[in-house]
């Protein structure tokens, strides 16, 4: 494995720990404080908007400046809103900090899976799933800690380990990762590039568009609150559901390459239609039922069973359908256009949060088969 693959696996396990704990604690932290599900709705949905942008902008400039001082960046912001959350209470300064967060995660979004993929090529499948997968199984972890921090001492804990693990992220990062020069960037680029999208990544924007609302009604500051009211579970028994959450999309996407190759008499658009559509029906049936134990064993096979595999292979596909000398913009324009379903899915699910708080699930499961539907034109 290249050494700045390495880096990036060990960079993405200590920002995976940071984010996980960030995903439970910051929705009860504002629970707290005493913000309302709506204006968490409205809070999140400002957030989205005020960031929905950045993606193409960061995409595009890191084409030609290169991708490391974006993801340095990237780990700077975030380290320093976990460091300030805890000592803002009002409305309007927590959603500052919750803008400059989604911003750190945006610039970093729009980084990551291309720089995987300029480092990797051919072996991106399997990558992917190592890296991320990693990623994903340290927020595993970050949600069991912050848990058992909150259970045993305070917020301002949770939020102080997670800075001191993305200054160490932070640090590892700048000294270790070694970029081509932008330079010679430029020099590579492919000149045919245009400004628009080709066919297949505008479908890829549309359903992404769609599957984001759908997302949202069903992840973020919803999942742990859905636990939470629903049910009447702790804090500790909902970052546990979380963290089994997270481990059930981590676990499984490791290997995700393998279960991949397995499928390859199967187009890769079906794979991912057929897992998308058990996605949202899951999600759905989940919302139906009583039992907590049950309701949470459903809700997470979206993820063992489905997720962890169609998440690479559309990523796949859509590297494969950026062009070279503009793929930073490309994969970018493609995350933007996705990202304006996140502006809308915070209102949807704080207003359907407050009629009932088995609604958002409900209308995520629906929204997620649209979003399905949507890829068969490619």
């Amino acid at each position: 494995m290249d050494r700045n693959v390495r880096l990036l696996v060990l960079v993405s396990l200590l920002f995976g720990y940071a984010s996980g704990a960030y995903e439970v604690v910051f929705p009860l932290y504002l629970d707290w404080i005493g913000v309302s599900f709506r204006d968490m709705g409205i809070l999140f949905g400002v957030t989205a908007a005020a960031i929905a942008l950045l993606n193409v902008a960061v995409g595009s400039k890191s084409d030609v400046v290169g991708r490391k001082a974006f993801y340095a960046l990237s780990l700077a912001l975030c380290g320093i809103v976990n460091f300030l959350v805890p000592f803002f209470r009002r409305l309007w300064e927590v959603l500052l900090l919750s803008i400059g967060q989604s911003a750190s995660a945006s610039i970093r979004n729009a980084v990551h899976n291309v720089l995987l993929f300029e480092l990797t090529r051919k072996a991106f499948i399997s990558a992917y799933s190592k890296v991320n997968g990693m990623e994903y199984f340290a927020q595993a972890l970050g949600l069991l800690g912050a848990g058992l921090i909150l259970a045993s001492m305070s917020f301002q804990s949770a939020f102080m380990l997670s800075f001191s693990v993305l200054l160490a992220a932070l640090v590892l990062f700048s000294f270790g990762f070694k970029e081509e020069r932008p330079e010679m960037k430029l020099e590579t680029r492919d000149c045919g590039s245009g400004v628009g999208l080709p066919r297949e990544l505008k479908i890829f924007a549309v359903s992404g568009l769609v599957m984001a609302v759908g997302f949202g009604c069903s992840h973020g500051f919803i999942t742990p609150l859905f636990f939470a009211k629903k049910f009447g579970a702790d804090n500790d028994t909902v970052s546990l559901i979380l963290t089994i959450h997270r481990l059930c999309f981590a676990v499984p996407l490791i290997f995700a390459d393998k279960v991949l190759h397995l499928l390859r008499r199967f187009s890769s658009k079906s794979v991912i239609v057929a897992l998308m559509a058990y996605q949202g029906i899951s999600i759905s049936v989940a919302s139906l039922i009583p039992d907590l134990p049950l309701a949470a064993a459903v809700f997470v096979s979206h993820d063992l069973l489905a997720a962890a595999f169609w998440s690479p292979a559309q990523s796949a596909l859509i590297q494969s359908y950026c062009r070279n000398g503009s793929r930073g913009a490309d994969s970018s324009k493609v995350g933007s256009i996705s990202s304006i379903g996140s502006v809308a899915s915070p209102f949807l699910a704080g207003f359907l949060a407050s009629l009932d708080i088995s609604y958002p699930l409900m209308a995520s499961g629906i929204i997620t088969l649209l979003a399905a539907l949507a890829l068969l034109p490619i």
